[in-house]
């Protein structure tokens, strides 16, 4: 007899939701993108790298009572107060509320460079049109070692506050120009205004990429419309500033800044660019020229130029917009092209798998979570990398006894070594702590110079090259740089033991500066 029973089926496995995998990639972008940004800044006592101009640019508006000054008294060169104030004056009133200008400079760059992460989520789900590829294009964007290292500076006060408001206001402004709504359009002059506000490349460049968006989505008179009252309603908002500006120093001021970009083509800058290892495995390298063939076999030529044009324009500007592009084609890269590319090794088919698949085809989850541990593991290893910028404490010390021992008018050559006088935080940071001139300090220049910046960068360029005095001499005197002191930065200068027999003796010193006088 046979005895009968019940078959037993094994249950379904759930399925995974698109919105559970966005969720999940979006919540490990932002907790592990906070995170490795926040760790550098534990690691010090002091901002990164620069800030020295804005520290005392904070000074300045609180000594004015919070009205735009003249000029700065920067490095006592009489420079116009013509920088984007939005981030100055969030500094100065931060101040006033019982914050130091030191504390600012380096949690306040921090903040902002975090709530990136929000705002490139919203631009990258604007412009691919789709919430999981831009949960990844996040995750991708918080984990690249190195790309937020120039928003945690010092500096970062306002370009980390520019990123943020380029980033609202080309998501706002893309989606106006594609399918105007009054909210949208007033939400992309509002960012728009707080990007010309905050920083000067930022706003250059949120100028060529509305225009090139709106060169490719503007085909009607409503959308025209509404793209004029952006630039109409920017132009109003930010008249107060740059209008004084214009009547107090006229508007060379802006075309003197203007000229201290890199400006031509720079083709060879964009291959080092698309080519360059920002990890030891290069996993986002392949991923991004995956992405760059996606794009263009799928005709997205507005991701293409919006991405590539500065390069043609302006070198300095345009790594600003790779940080931002890169990240959105390694995620097309991935979920798109790579897929496809296994099937067909695998059937000799070209066949793109559908996203449910996607989302639930275990070996592609997991595979981007190592990616995404492993490129935490790097941002992480670099916080190093960054905590080394900081001002060394044997230059604080210098600082602190040129301000105490030295003539008001004393005049300082700082000989560091480190050719690139414009990322020396020595150099910049000297005019702040020291109240004293620094003739090798090039920040604020860029707005008095006009042409001549360019020459005068040349220049001190070349004298951080300089190994001995009758060098250091004869550039100094090209520069028209009369100076009362010499600092020698022990670890890259070779000229300090013939110094004395030219006359100079040491009246400061300690493990690695030495002060001369004549």
């Amino acid at each position: 007899m046979v005895e009968s029973g019940t078959m037993k089926t094994q249950p379904k496995p759930r399925l995974v939701s698109e919105s559970e995998w966005t969720w999940t990639i979006f919540s490990l972008a932002v907790g592990l993108g906070v995170f490795v940004r926040i760790l550098p800044l534990l690691m010090t006592d002091f901002p990164i790298n620069d800030g020295g101009m804005f520290y005392v640019m904070i000074r300045d508006l609180n000594a004015n009572g919070l009205a735009l000054p003249v000029i700065t008294t920067y490095n006592a060169l009489d420079i116009p107060f013509a920088y984007p104030p939005l981030g100055l004056y969030l500094g100065a009133v931060l101040v006033r509320v019982g914050l130091a200008e030191t504390t600012i400079l380096r949690w306040v760059p921090t903040l902002f460079s975090a709530a990136t992460i929000l705002l490139f989520f919203l631009l990258a789900r604007e412009l691919m049109g789709d919430r999981p590829r831009a949960a990844l294009a996040t995750a991708l964007f918080a984990l690249t070692p190195g790309d937020y290292a120039w928003l945690l500076m010092g500096g970062g006060l306002t370009r980390a506050l520019g990123a943020v408001s380029y980033l609202a206001a080309i998501a706002h402004a893309h989606r106006t120009l594609v399918s105007p709504t009054w909210r949208s359009t007033l939400l992309a002059t509002l960012f728009c205004s707080l990007v010309v506000l905050s920083h000067p490349q930022y706003a250059f460049l949120a100028v060529m990429g509305c225009a090139i968006f709106c060169m490719f989505h503007v085909r009607s008179r409503n959308q025209l419309f509404h793209a004029s009252l952006i630039v109409a309603g920017t132009l109003l908002l930010t008249s107060p500033w740059w209008g004084l500006v214009i009547l107090r120093h006229g508007l060379e001021v802006f075309t003197s800044a203007g000229q201290s970009g890199d400006f031509g083509i720079f083709l060879s800058d964009l291959w080092k660019n698309l080519v360059q290892r920002q990890t030891i495995i290069p996993l986002l390298t392949i991923f991004r020229w995956l992405g760059l063939g996606w794009v263009i076999v799928k005709g997205r030529s507005d991701l293409v130029v919006w991405g590539f044009l500065p390069y043609l324009v302006d070198q300095r500007s345009a790594p600003i917009v790779s940080m931002f592009m890169f990240p959105i084609l390694a995620a097309y890269g991935f979920l798109d092209v790579l897929p496809a590319l296994v099937n067909w090794l695998r059937t000799r088919e070209w066949q793109i798998p559908k996203d449910a698949a996607l989302f639930n085809f275990r070996p592609l989850s997991m595979g981007l979570l190592g990616i995404l541990f492993y490129l935490f593991i790097e941002c992480c290893a670099y916080a190093y990398v960054i905590r080394n910028m900081v001002l060394p404490d044997q230059a604080r010390e210098v600082m602190a006894w040129a301000r105490k021992n030295t003539a008001a008018d004393g005049n300082f050559l700082i000989l560091t070594g480190r050719k690139d006088v414009m990322t020396d935080p020595m150099q910049e940071w000297f005019p702040a702590l020291a109240d004293r001139q620094s003739i090798t300090t090039i920040q604020g220049l860029e707005w008095t110079l006009e042409d001549g910046f360019r020459v005068r960068y040349a220049g001190l360029y070349g004298l951080q090259s300089c190994s001995d005095l009758d060098c250091v001499r004869s550039r100094a005197d090209r520069l028209d740089a009369p100076f009362s002191y010499l600092i020698v930065d022990e670890r890259n200068s070779v000229i300090t033991d013939s110094l004395p027999n030219h006359g100079y003796h040491i009246v400061f010193e300690n493990s690695r500066y030495k002060v001369f006088e004549e």
